[in-house]
This record gives C-alpha cells, sequence and structure tokens, in this order.
C-alpha cells in the first residue's frame, strides 16, 4: 500500500505513510468477510444523527492521480468526516485491501463483484452477497476507449480467433478482466486455447506488450501508445466492440453498507465525486493534465489523451436494468471462456443504493 492522503474535518491535509501489507490475491471469495442479513441490496439503513465527526471513510484508489484531484477540484474541502485515499495498485489488490478492513470502498471494475460472485463456493443469489458493485463511471464517446484489444502486427493477428495459440496479457479482477475474457468467448476460444499471461495490473501488463513479451494485451491506448504509434501495434477491438463498459466500478462489504453513519459518508462522497466528473474536471484542463504530469509523471501528450478521455466520464445508474442484463453477460461470457468458476444470476451485486448521489435528478 501506498502513502495514504487524509483530508480531515475542517479542511485539514496530511499525508500518512501505512505500513499495512496489502496481499495481492488471484481468487480472494472464498476469503472474504461473511456479510450481513439478506434483503441488504438498495435498501436504506437506519437514520444517523447527523454527526459524522467520529467516521472515517477510507477509500482506494489505484492511483496516485485520484487523491491530487480531489484536492485540486476543491470540492472535497471541509468535509463532516475523515477521508482517507490509500493507493493501492490492480483490483486483485483493491478485493485484498476490502475484504482485510483496510478499505471501506474500493476502485476497482464494474464487473469484479460479479466475477466474485461467480467464484464464491456458495451462490450469493441464494444467499447474499459478501461484496457489491454501489457505483460506476464509463466514458462511451471517449476518443480512446479502453478497455481495448491491442496486437502485435508481427504476431499476425488479423481478427479475435486469431489469438489461438498466442500469448495475451492481461490483469485480473476489473475492467481488463472483462475485455479479456469477453475478446475469448467472442472469439469461440477458452483460457486453454491461447496462452494466457496474468500480470498485477494495467500497467504492467501494457508494459510486457511494448516490450514484445506478449502478442496482444487487453489495456487502453495511453498504456500502449508508445507501440501503436510506432507501428507496431493496432487496435482490434474496442470495448464497445466487446460490450464491455469500460471505465471504473467502485466496490465495497455489506458490514459498510449496513453502518448508518458509513453509508451517510459514502453518499456525500459520491455526490461530490459525480460533481468534479461532471462540473469541475471538464472544465479545468490545465489543473488537470498538470496533475498528471507532476504526480503520474506524464508527457504532456499523454496527459491530454487522459485528459480527453476523463473529460466525457460520467456516472451512470448501478439500479439501469439494461447496465445489469449487460454485466450478467460478461459474466456469463467469463464462464464460457473458462475465466470463472460458475456461471450464476450475478443481479445481486449490484447496489444501487447511491445511485440518487451519482446521477441526479436533473
Amino acid at each position: 500500500m501506498r502513502p495514504t492522503e487524509t483530508l480531515n474535518r475542517g479542511n485539514t491535509v496530511s499525508t500518512l505513510l501505512r505500513r499495512a501489507t496489502v496481499a495481492a490475491a488471484t481468487v480472494l471469495t472464498g476469503a472474504l468477510l461473511a456479510a450481513c442479513s439478506a434483503g441488504l441490496q438498495g435498501a436504506a439503513p437506519a437514520a444517523t444523527s447527523g454527526d459524522l465527526s467520529d467516521v472515517t471513510l477510507t477509500f482506494g484508489f489505484q492511483t496516485a492521480d485520484y487523491p491530487e484531484l480531489l484536492k485540486a477540484s476543491g470540492k472535497f474541502e471541509d468535509l463532516p468526516y475523515t477521508l482517507e485515499t490509500p493507493v493501492i495498485s490492480g483490483p486483485a489488490q483493491q478485493i485484498a485491501a476490502l475484504n482485510s478492513r483496510a478499505t471501506d470502498v474500493g476502485l476497482v471494475g464494474e464487473n469484479t463483484a460479479a466475477f466474485e460472485a461467480d467464484n464464491a463456493d456458495e451462490d450469493w443469489s441464494a444467499t447474499e452477497p459478501r461484496v457489491y458493485t454501489i457505483a460506476g463511471v464509463s466514458a462511451p464517446q471517449a476518443p480512446n476507449p479502453s478497455p481495448s484489444l491491442f496486437v502485435r502486427k508481427s504476431a499476425g493477428i488479423t481478427s479475435l480467433a486469431g489469438l489461438r495459440g498466442k500469448k495475451v496479457a492481461y490483469n485480473f479482477g476489473g475492467n481488463i478482466y472483462a475485455g479479456y475474457v469477453k475478446v475469448l468467448a467472442d472469439a469461440g476460444l477458452t483460457v486453454n486455447d491461447i496462452e494466457p499471461v496474468q500480470l498485477p495490473d494495467n500497467q504492467a501488463a501494457a508494459a510486457a506488450f511494448v516490450a514484445g513479451k506478449v502478442d496482444a494485451v487487453v489495456s487502453g491506448y495511453a498504456q500502449v501508445k508508445q507501440a501503436v504509434d510506432a507501428g507496431d501495434a493496432v487496435r482490434l477491438a474496442t470495448n464497445v466492440d466487446l460490450g464491455v463498459e469500460g471505465g471504473a466500478g467502485f466496490i465495497t462489504r455489506a458490514d459498510v453498507l449496513k453502518d448508518p453513519a458509513k453509508v451517510e459518508a459514502i453518499r456525500d462522497f459520491f455526490s461530490r465525486f459525480s460533481s468534479l466528473y461532471r462540473d469541475w474536471y471538464p472544465n479545468n484542463e490545465a489543473a488537470v493534465t498538470g496533475v498528471y504530469q507532476s504526480v503520474l509523471k506524464q508527457s504532456p501528450e499523454l496527459a491530454k489523451i487522459n485528459f480527453d478521455n476523463g473529460a466525457v466520464t460520467r456516472f451512470y445508474k448501478i439500479g439501469d436494468p439494461a447496465f445489469v442484463a449487460r454485466q450478467q453477460a460478461v459474466a456469463d461470457a467469463a464462464f464460457a471462456a473458462g475465466g470463472v468458476k460458475h456461471k450464476r444470476d450475478v443481479s445481486v451485486v449490484f447496489n444501487p443504493i447511491i445511485d440518487p448521489q451519482t446521477v441526479p435528478a436533473s
């Protein structure tokens, strides 16, 4: 776990260094904490006194630009609770952090909870989910959509079916994994028909591709730009082609959703976060690209690419039946490709409890 940025009540900002170790995991569902009583989905917890001064909300992000963007936006000043924002790279590590109670909410993919459900020993549709997706963002109009499938020209891959026998890099647990299993399913392939190369996170998978160590990768243009611009690689399919939402999803545990004060803090956080994407981010290109350049050490060109994608990023409703149906299709594709253990009803893991905050009525 990297340094944790803490935004305290009254707009006091300090940096804490945590020595907590977050163990990476491949399939973590069996170890997830037991959740609480049934009937949780979409339900509102008991009312609070309104005093959140004793609440600490720990929100895991995957890259260090997020905490800096929260500060730069000015939308997270004077919080009525304490917000901690540890940087934990990769969906698998985010799941481990949530499982260990090191975090309350984690940034992953919108499919992550569904994959956990399909890998669980018990059927969560008959018992109760142990992890929920409560929010998500996507950018369907992004100029450089992610996740996308990129292939090296030297591999001679001209169709999805051409991946047979090839080395394909990916990382487990989030949107990249969703794109990976959907590529295989759409090609009529399984994990046994290719040489899977699982890496800890998207950055590592993209680096292996750019270095020529694998034939294909599911990633984003910004991560593989060097190979594409050099004429060594091409994009073969986008997330839209694959039916994958893209963007990001946010997960939490059932016990967090049963804590009225935590839920109130989460609602407040996502109301501000949604406003950041709608109102602040698209209108502050210099501030955003400045964060990308200073924190992520991106070139001005790469920072601009990421800004253009982020400028059209918006939250969507987790309770939208069409969205849930798309997630079921991705989960079923994962099973067909041999990427998860079971084929189950995953609709139970999508909890619309904060839809009013993420997608407020106009």
